[in-house]
């Protein structure tokens, strides 16, 4: 006989670990309550255990998207980084005394179009 899964305490431990991903408490929002319902729907669970593991999984998949949006937070927090430090290089590029940053500059456009398929925004305005 399997021992019974105890759905409040592995909830428990994803609400933790959900505390510990950095980023997560920049993103916004979500409306978990439809979704998950939506998921326990989906599974139309008959009995007790099959609620837990329902509510586990519902969980699970909330976790899941939560730190898919950290990361998509970070990931655009780095590039905004990113492009303020190639904005630096090309503006002091223009300077003679500056040239050996050249190369650099012209690596980072193009790591740039062949990560996103465009070229670098302009720098905005001040």
């Amino acid at each position: 006989m399997k021992p019974k899964v105890n759905a409040e305490a592995v909830l428990k431990k994803l609400a933790e670990l959900r505390n510990s991903v950095p980023y997560i408490d920049q993103i916004p929002p979500r409306r978990t309550s439809d979704e998950g319902r939506m998921m326990l729907d989906d599974l139309q669970p008959q009995t007790e255990e099959e609620f837990e593991y329902a509510a586990i999984a519902a969980g699970l998949e909330s976790m899941a998207n939560d730190v898919a949006a950290a990361i998509e937070h970070a990931r655009a927090q780095a590039t905004e980084q990113a492009l303020q430090v190639y904005y630096a290089a090309e503006e002091l590029a223009r300077d003679p005394a500056h040239a050996e940053l050249i190369p650099h500059v012209e690596a980072m456009r193009q790591a740039y179009e062949r990560t996103y398929g465009k070229p670098i925004p302009p720098k905005p305005k001040e």
